[in-house]
């Protein structure tokens, strides 16, 4: 039987400290549950292309993403330095997919594009950095 109190993923016994998408969730899984999402999303860093725009179902999940995210960090719970790292990663992460399709929305001149493509790009690139030193 499994304890309400533990993380819905098989195998782990951690204390819960969010949900995310119907699933409660530990930190580690949370982050975890977070970049699939945001990968998922994000295929190749393509969102700058018309194409690929965010739906309004994920810019919906990365809303309750972002939010999770804060509710953690202003939680009284102790993190340390590669866990806040993360939840910065991701939180900057879900504001430039709802950014990216603001942005969109809003332009009216190829000068705002080149801007928010070059945004992305730099974002696209603190990820990256990002994900290499959470891996090592």
């Amino acid at each position: 039987m499994h304890n309400p109190e533990c993380c819905d993923r098989r195998g782990c016994a951690r204390p819960v400290i969010t949900t995310f998408c119907k699933e409660a969730l530990c930190l580690d899984h949370f982050c975890s549950r977070s970049y699939e999402f945001l990968n998922g999303t994000d295929e190749r860093g393509q969102l700058s292309m018309a194409s690929n725009s965010p739906t309004t179902e994920q810019i919906q999940t990365a809303d309750e993403c972002a939010r999770r995210t804060l509710d953690i960090c202003m939680s009284k719970m102790l993190l340390n330095n590669l866990e806040r790292a993360r939840l910065l990663d991701i939180l900057l992460w879900c504001g430039d997919l709802a950014g990216s399709s603001g942005a969109k929305k809003n332009s009216s001149s190829s000068i705002s594009e080149i801007s928010e493509r070059g945004r992305h790009q730099e974002s696209a690139s603190r990820r990256e950095t990002s994900r290499i030193a959470i891996r090592n």
